[in-house]
């Protein structure tokens, strides 16, 4: 009988735990905003280097966001910050069977072959529509290929939160992306521009 009674208060104090611990920030201690940023920047050139005929990227977008945590996730970690990076291939070759079919196949085997944690997700018809690969430091890379086809950079999976520089520098950007199609966030600046 008395195991019943501890079961329930056990019980409650372990779901407690895990949900504060599912509602803790996820810092990553490695880098700080501009060196995710650079590491991102490099892992993307690093794939885009392995794409024979790369038709270049029509636009970029950096963004800063809070680190934000708690059960509603509206909880603010003061000096910490999220870095989301997103190339988007030009619209002409949305429908190109080298980059909707060739290219994640591709870039899958090449992550692969560097050791990274790969996920491929197939549509019915067996063609990729998502193939990522995430590297031992925790940098994401992902290649989506929807209406649009589009390659995203971030840390941890998702929401990872980093240490924020306070002269936070923006790489020049890959792929051709003209200056009017570079969104990057206030105060960040593109080096080599």
């Amino acid at each position: 009988m008395s195991r019943v009674r501890l079961a329930g208060p056990i019980a409650a104090a372990l779901a407690l735990g895990l949900a504060s611990a599912c509602t803790g920030p996820q810092v990553n201690e490695e880098f700080n905003d501009t060196e995710a940023l650079a590491a991102m920047e490099a892992f993307l050139a690093e794939s885009i280097a392995q794409l024979e005929g790369f038709p270049g990227f029509q636009s970029r977008v950096v963004e800063l966001k809070d680190c934000l945590h708690g059960v509603d996730r509206n909880e603010v970690l003061e000096g910490q910050d999220t870095v989301h990076l997103s190339y988007v291939f030009p619209e002409a070759s949305w429908e190109d069977p080298l980059v909707r079919e060739t290219y994640p196949e591709v870039l899958a085997d090449f992550w692969e072959t560097e050791g990274h944690e790969v996920d491929i997700d197939r549509d019915d018809t067996g063609a990729v529509s998502h193939v990522s690969a995430v590297r031992e430091d925790g940098i994401g890379l992902y290649y989506m290929v929807w209406g649009q086809v589009v390659m995203e950079a971030s840390l941890g999976g998702g929401p990872e939160c980093v240490e924020v520089d306070d002269e936070f520098s923006v790489p020049a950007p890959l792929g051709g992306v003209q200056p009017d199609h570079d969104s990057v966030p206030e105060g960040g600046h593109d080096d080599g521009r």
